[in-house]
């Protein structure tokens, strides 16, 4: 019987350990499972969005539209300032980013006539600013001579209306033919689109912030969105739908090859 005595203890001690290590378990993944917890929370606190705060004010100082209108926490204004103003979101956050995208129809001035129709479809009427240096003729035997492309249209939030723009990132150098060509037949489409295109010259500075998508002059944010613009130069007659010249490369497009994307996009040509 003793054997029997012994079994019974050791069937006792098996329990006791068994009970003993579900425990430590239980203990163990608890605490596991709060520290995972906790991490996660810690994560989702350090990843809360922060906006440099110069570059919103430059933004709201460009909008000009009134505090009371301004989302209120940092993730709606990311988001406002994207969908609205077109803004980069990394630029916001202070990353090394420019303020709008980087847009060229550099040897592909094909591509202005999808983005002038796309833009049309939400827009009533969008106007080209073409920028040139302040006191330079635009002449092919003028060193300094050139060209920076920026389309822009009025849009109302919430009852007031500032601009919206789109700088163009070429930097039209006239006394290079090829880039003079593609410049003009821009010109010629945004005209062909029904378009309002503009003469504006800035200071170098400021034309090159327009090119690289940094800055909008100052000239162009305080433009009326119900009235004409004051223009200091009238860039209309360069428009013209192409010509062969030296140095053009494969994608370059006839005159007739433009006018024939221009009539498939409905605007006459």
């Amino acid at each position: 019987m003793q054997w029997i005595a012994y079994a019974v203890w050791a069937a006792l001690a098996l329990c006791f350990l068994a009970a003993g290590g579900s425990y430590l378990y239980y203990r163990f993944s608890n605490e596991t499972s709060q520290q995972n917890e906790s991490q996660m929370m810690t994560e989702e606190t350090s990843t809360t969005i922060t906006l440099d705060s110069q570059r919103w004010r430059t933004l709201l100082t460009q909008c000009g539209l009134s505090a009371g209108l301004i989302p209120s926490t940092a993730e709606q204004q990311l988001v406002w300032a994207n969908e609205l103003f077109g803004v980069q979101k990394g630029w916001l956050r202070g990353e090394d980013e420019s303020m709008y995208p980087l847009l060229s129809f550099h040897n592909d001035v094909g591509a202005s006539v999808d983005f002038i129709q796309k833009q049309l479809q939400q827009y009533p009427a969008l106007r080209l600013y073409v920028v040139k240096p302040e006191g330079i003729e635009i002449e092919e035997s003028v060193y300094e001579a050139s060209v920076v492309l920026c389309f822009a249209v009025p849009i109302t939030f919430q009852g007031e209306t500032t601009w919206r723009f789109w700088p163009i990132n070429v930097f039209w150098e006239w006394g290079f033919p090829p880039e003079q060509v593609q410049c003009c037949q821009i010109i010629h489409v945004a005209l062909s689109a029904g378009c309002e295109v503009v003469g504006a010259e800035v200071d170098f500075n400021d034309l090159y912030d327009l090119l690289e998508g940094k800055k909008i002059p100052q000239l162009m944010i305080n433009a009326s969105t119900d009235g004409g613009f004051d223009a200091s130069w009238q860039p209309q007659s360069l428009a013209h739908a192409g010509i062969v010249v030296a140095g053009q490369g494969g994608t370059a497009l006839s005159a007739e090859q433009l006018t024939e994307r221009i009539q498939q996009a409905g605007w006459g040509g």
